[in-house]
């Protein structure tokens, strides 16, 4: 009687395996070392299905066939490893990093560089820091929610708030904002 039921599950089993093998509407782009390919990351707000296209990126390990290792091509060269479901292919592998390509790659992650933080504030109970922009004057700095840096810049947003801790506004958006 078990091995009855036994040969009866492994046939079911089978059988649902290769219905789920057929089945074509979910595919995962095929990467392979050395592929160029933006990374989706989950933007926190409005919706948890926002996805924010940053790169591209290469392909530097395939960990597993929906798996990859990716390496950002400008400083800090962050290694990061994402599903495949996350990564779209920019182009593929074979191409040389040049000077224009890592300069598309810094004005696609966003269009304005941060050259300097300035000071933080407190605007009904958001906290904000002024930004000077790269290339802007001092007139065109802005108010930014420090949690939006938090996320864009968090290198250069936690050395800063390191460095000026000792100010309250700094020291108010650091336990707000929970990190050391």
């Amino acid at each position: 009687m078990h091995r009855n039921v036994a040969v009866r599950s492994d046939k079911l089993r089978q059988q649902a395996r290769g219905r789920r093998d057929r089945k074509s509407q979910v595919k995962f782009a095929g990467f392979s070392v050395g592929d160029f390919v933006l990374v989706g990351s989950v933007v926190n707000r409005p919706t948890k299905l926002a996805l924010h296209w940053r790169g591209p990126c290469q392909v530097t390990r395939v960990i597993t066939d929906h798996v990859m290792e990716t390496q950002q091509l400008v400083p800090p060269y962050e290694v990061t490893v994402h599903h495949a479901c996350r990564l779209k292919m920019y182009h593929e592998g074979g191409r040389e990093v040049t000077e224009d390509l890592e300069a598309q790659i810094a004005f696609g992650d966003g269009g304005f560089h941060v050259e300097r933080l300035d000071e933080a504030r407190c605007v009904d109970g958001q906290h904000q820091v002024l930004v000077k922009w790269l290339g802007l004057d001092d007139e065109e700095s802005s108010w930014e929610p420090a949690a939006n840096l938090l996320d864009d810049i968090p290198v250069v947003f936690r050395k800063w708030a390191a460095a000026n801790k000792e100010d309250p506004a700094v020291a108010a958006l650091i336990k707000t904002l929970d990190f050391p």
